[in-house]
């Protein structure tokens, strides 16, 4: 057995536990579970990919993991691009209900422009 089998699977375990602590969603558990139990399998026995890979169609199995990997990163930035967008749009609906709830109108700077620089609304000027 090489260090790496020993060193990984190590890695994804403590990974797994910040991941258990940091979630509720019991769904997401069993999914980051499964890929755990995925990758340390493929750790401890990487003949199997090889022959993974053979059965669809790829020459190795490094390569079927890095096109695996590909397709997987893809697919978590999209759902945290989405994520992101909704807490974006949640953000600015609380700022909209809070300027609503509670208007307030902004302090008159010393200079008695407001934020019209050069424009003023009085009539003596």
């Amino acid at each position: 057995m090489r260090p790496i089998q020993l060193i990984l699977p190590l890695l994804i375990g403590l990974i797994l536990l910040y991941f258990i602590r940091m979630r509720s969603r019991l769904l997401d558990r069993v999914i980051v579970l499964l890929f755990a139990i995925l990758g340390t399998l493929m750790i401890a026995m990487p003949e199997w990919t090889t022959e993974l890979a053979h059965l669809v169609g790829v020459g190795r199995g490094a390569d079927l993991l890095s096109y695996l990997s590909m397709v997987s990163f893809s697919f978590i930035f999209m759902l945290l691009y989405c994520k992101l967008r909704d807490v974006e749009s949640r953000i600015t609906e609380l700022a909209r209900t809070i300027a609503i709830q509670h208007p307030r109108v902004p302090a008159k700077p010393k200079d008695g422009n407001g934020d019209l620089g050069a424009l003023s609304l009085d009539s003596d000027k």
